[in-house]
């Protein structure tokens, strides 16, 4: 009888110890992480600033070959009613994750709410292959400005 109640009592700690969930001690902040999904062999799709995981998407990235280069198309979804003004760039990389043709550029654009867009770049070579596309909020005090007036 010793026995048994030994290890009904241990299966019982075993089962809230596993139970239990771990998280930050107390007085530790989390840091939210951008969003990054990988989950397409050819395109790794960011977003860059931690105000827009969940309220923007980027979505649904496509190849396609043109003569000897290819090409690629990425959709962003706003999934809010506001409007934001954003900033997207692709960067290319060679079929083993080297950087191909470094002077990307970011470029503004505007996704009014629950609006839906496609952005599309061609590699500059033969050898870009995969994509890093990336969405986030301009880095501009000018914006800052004019999403004040409008408060």
């Amino acid at each position: 009888m010793r026995s048994f109640t030994l290890v009904v009592l241990m299966a019982v700690l075993i089962c809230f110890t596993g139970c239990t969930s771990v998280g930050p001690a107390a007085g530790q902040r989390t840091v939210p992480q951008p969003m990054i999904d990988t989950s397409h062999p050819r395109a790794k799709l960011i977003t860059g600033s931690e105000k827009l995981v969940n309220k923007v998407a980027v979505i649904d990235p496509r190849f396609r070959q043109v003569g000897q280069l290819q090409q690629a198309e990425v959709t962003v979804q706003n999934l809010t009613d506001i409007r934001y003004t954003l900033e997207y760039k692709f960067d290319w990389e060679d079929s083993q994750g080297f950087s191909v043709d470094s002077r990307s550029v970011w470029h503004r654009f505007t996704l009014t709410p629950r609006q839906t867009q496609r952005f599309q770049s061609t590699g500059k070579t033969p050898a870009a292959a995969l994509i890093i596309f990336t969405v986030r909020f301009p880095d501009d005090a000018f914006i800052e400005n004019y999403n004040q007036k409008d408060k």
